[in-house]
């Protein structure tokens, strides 16, 4: 058999790849490969999911919810007047100030004002502050009346902003913090009326539950989540993004979604991203990774990871005159032509898209691709940042690095150009394929020089795989590969286009074995 993917195992195993793509046999019981290439060796055994703390990095929370004080109305009243602190929230919007949230001192908070004015709700406890076991309060000021809100009661500098969107700004635990405030805050604003009779529903237990006033009713609530399914859907070295139309110009994501009533996780998994994508998922190797709250408003994410039904597809056919790429290019092509077909919803999702591991790396690390359009992920706080960040750093199961990892893919130019296709080796069997263009050279030989010379400060060693011409329109995003060199031959323009597709993921790339 070959490796030509990581190979998932049931019950949550897989193998790790190869160094090489050389020919493997299974050892002992069937638990190892090794590689049949002499100058290989390598031994491969497969071994259990990796464990969601060693995945999902998440710091210490900033403070204890120490539920046994909910109900102790003397201690809660006591703490609140004197030395507890206060977290304000404007509706949806937190109070900030150099990337830290602006905590009051209680004492110093116009309590009777506030709990007095047109605030329906009570301070919420929220716990106790990690390092020094200071109580912890929020308080919606919404209600509050325009003098306190305009006047310079706030601390100088401080500023309400969207959680949403400045939460990358902040540290994981106090962005962990004032979700947990806004997410409470978000729970009282919806559910200010009982929805069995329609009376007014009163605070208990410090703000995590509310009773209805009717004494016909008395129903209690709790906050409740709502569970929803965001997974990493991989076919080989691509991955499937995609994206909604009220999201920023460029920005793409993993495909989530709420799960259905008498729906398990797996299930939701498979259905979410056969109807927002119509890409099918293989149940067998689905993975759990990690979960986080989302309160916007009051979701929880659990993180999956799961690998496509690749599709069945056969090469193109060459001219003679090709020059030959070798079983490394080949393989580059085919993992690129089995990729499942995307068709997508568009009443969930605006695009969707198959983006190389290369290519989401150089994003996560914000580097931008000349002519490449805008293209961004959700930031670092998110979990399906962390999701990506975890698989590009793992690349199919092995953490081993060399110098051609530092070697872009693709750099080319804008216009029309000549091209070069180049195979990058080092010492160690590591091989990488390249493609350099550029419209200021005017020879093939020009181009694989200059590439050489930079490569070789490296360590690294070249070799040409033949030539041809591109053709790249930036404004219509579009990018044709033909002819032929010379000097060196006609280049396989099937893994050229394979590279840029990698490279440009939102351009449409096409190529012929004409022209010169």
């Amino acid at each position: 058999m070959w490796l030509s993917r990581s190979l998932l195992r049931p019950a949550g195993h897989y193998w790790r790849r190869l160094a090489c793509l050389g020919p493997v046999v299974q050892k002992g019981d069937g638990m190892a490969i090794t590689c049949e290439k002499k100058k290989c060796l390598v031994v491969c055994t497969f071994s259990s999911s990796s464990n969601a703390s060693d995945i999902f990095k998440v710091s210490q929370p900033a403070f204890k919810r120490v539920t046994e004080k909910r109900t102790d109305s003397a201690w809660l009243s006591e703490v609140f007047s004197g030395s507890s602190l206060i977290i304000p929230l404007l509706g949806s919007k937190c109070l900030v100030k150099s990337q830290e949230p602006v905590m009051l001192p209680s004492k110093n908070f116009p309590t009777d004002h506030f709990l007095n004015s047109t605030c329906i709700w009570k301070p919420i406890f929220l716990g106790v502050r990690g390092e020094t076991d200071e109580p912890l309060f929020a308080v919606d000021v919404t209600g509050v009346s325009s003098e306190y809100l305009n006047q310079n009661f706030w601390p100088e500098g401080s500023e309400w902003v969207d959680l949403r969107k400045y939460g990358s700004e902040l540290s994981s635990a106090d962005a962990g913090l004032l979700a947990y405030a806004r997410g409470m805050v978000e729970w009282h604003t919806k559910n200010k009326f009982c929805s069995q009779c329609g009376g007014k529903m009163e605070i208990k237990e410090a703000g995590h539950s509310l009773q209805c006033i009717s004494a016909d009713c008395g129903r209690a609530i709790y906050p409740r989540l709502d569970p929803a399914v965001i997974v990493l859907v991989t076919c080989g070295d691509y991955l499937l993004l995609g994206r909604q139309s009220r999201w920023e110009p460029g920005r793409y994501s993993l495909l989530a979604g709420f799960i259905e009533v008498g729906e398990t996780f797996e299930m939701a998994v498979a259905r979410e991203v056969h109807e927002e994508s119509g890409v099918r998922v293989k149940i067998e190797g689905m993975r759990y990774i990690a979960s986080q709250p989302w309160p916007f408003p009051q979701s929880l994410m659990v993180g999956f990871i799961a690998e496509a039904e690749e599709k069945q597809a056969s090469l193109p056919e060459f001219v003679d005159d090709v020059v030959p790429v070798g079983s490394y290019g080949v393989h580059l092509l085919a993992e690129n032509l089995s990729l499942p077909a995307i068709a997508v919803d568009m009443k969930e999702l605006e695009d969707a898209r198959w983006v190389h591991r290369s290519r989401l790396k150089a994003v996560l690390e914000n580097k931008q691709t000349h002519g490449g359009g805008p293209f961004s992920v959700p930031g670092r706080h998110a979990i399906a940042n962390h999701l990506m960040q975890e698989w590009t750093k793992h690349k199919n199961g092995t953490e081993s690095e060399w110098a051609g990892d530092t070697v872009p893919y693709v750099d080319i130019d804008e216009g029309v150009f000549k091209y070069v296709l180049i195979q990058v080796n080092d010492d160690m069997g590591n091989k990488k394929l390249i493609v350099r263009g550029d419209k200021s050279m005017a020879y093939h030989s020009d181009i694989f020089k200059h590439t050489r010379q930079v490569l070789m400060t490296l360590g690294l060693q070249a070799e040409v795989l033949g030539g041809g011409r591109i053709s790249h329109d930036v404004a219509e995003r579009s990018i044709h590969v033909y002819g032929f060199s010379q000097a060196y031959g006609r280049a396989n323009h099937a893994v050229t286009a394979t590279l840029l597709r990698q490279w440009f993921p939102f351009h449409a790339v096409s190529f012929s074995w004409d022209g010169y």
